[in-house]
């Protein structure tokens, strides 16, 4: 889909980044940012969570595929960070918390990193 292929890109290059830094991308810390009720799934295609489109009230999380894993939704923070150019503008508590943890562990990575 034309529309999700640049920042599909960005989500990707976030899991090779998730993958070689894992100690800064701690999935239990990730998840205490969630209600406490909610549960992702046990992997991203467990589910028929796959749409990509902005949440208009995101309750946590910025599209349905986030909701799968803890990663995924690392990944949709960090991809829509990149593609959005910082202009992701939350009044959700929870999405807020989401950014600064992928800003901060990103900068402990790469100090002059530019989102």
């Amino acid at each position: 889909n034309e529309n999700y292929f640049e920042r599909a890109i960005h989500h990707e290059v976030f899991h090779i980044i998730n993958d070689s830094y894992k100690e800064f991308f701690n999935e239990n810390e990730w998840k205490d940012f969630n209600k406490k009720n909610f549960e992702y799934t046990k992997c991203s295609t467990c589910n028929n969570k796959w749409d990509l489109t902005l949440y208009s009230e995101t309750k946590g999380f910025l599209t349905e595929y986030a909701e799968s894993t803890a990663s995924e939704d690392m990944a949709e923070v960090f991809s829509h960070l990149m593609f959005y150019q910082n202009k992701i503008n939350s009044d959700d508590p929870i999405i807020n918390k989401k950014i600064k943890f992928i800003k901060k562990n990103i900068l402990k990575i790469d100090n002059d990193f530019k989102f």
